[in-house]
């Protein structure tokens, strides 16, 4: 009985190494993908700062068209790194919510800015659909139901 109890310890213990070795590497390519997502959450949030600080000369009286152009044109930069986000979200098949906390905030904080532009411009309420459409991000409501 000992000699069986021998022959099968190799191979158990290398079924357990394999487990782990797999496990390490789902963990580095997990890694991987959340500190590709945070560079994107990174720059969305830089671009913001700019948007945000030509918005707050509106409390100085300033011409609010001239304001608005200024902030606009982040506009464009942050519908190409929404469009980035979404392909490296794609990457992350069936796992859209264990990543959405790393760029949910920033996400929040630009629509907040469109909401206040948006009231701005038009007097109105931003709508959900508008706020997709200025952002191009069409492709959440797409990927959730993948």
């Amino acid at each position: 009985m000992a000699g069986g109890g021998e022959a099968q310890a190799p191979t158990s213990s290398l079924s357990l190494e394999k487990q782990f070795e797999d496990f390490r590497v789902q963990l580095q390519e997990s890694g991987s993908l959340r500190e590709r997502i945070r560079a994107m959450a990174m720059e969305i949030e830089s671009t913001t700062r700019l948007m945000y600080a030509s918005l707050l000369l509106v409390h100085q009286s300033r011409p609010t068209p001239e304001l608005l152009e200024k902030a606009k044109a982040q506009i464009g930069v942050l519908k190409e790194l929404y469009n980035r986000l979404a392909e490296v979200l794609r990457e992350c098949d069936g796992q859209y919510y264990r990543y959405h906390g790393d760029w949910r905030s920033e996400t929040q904080t630009v629509v907040s800015l469109l909401a206040f532009m948006h009231w701005l411009e038009t007097g109105s309420l931003l709508m959900h659909s508008e706020a997709e459409e200025k952002l191009g991000c069409i492709f959440f409501a797409l990927f959730l139901l993948l």
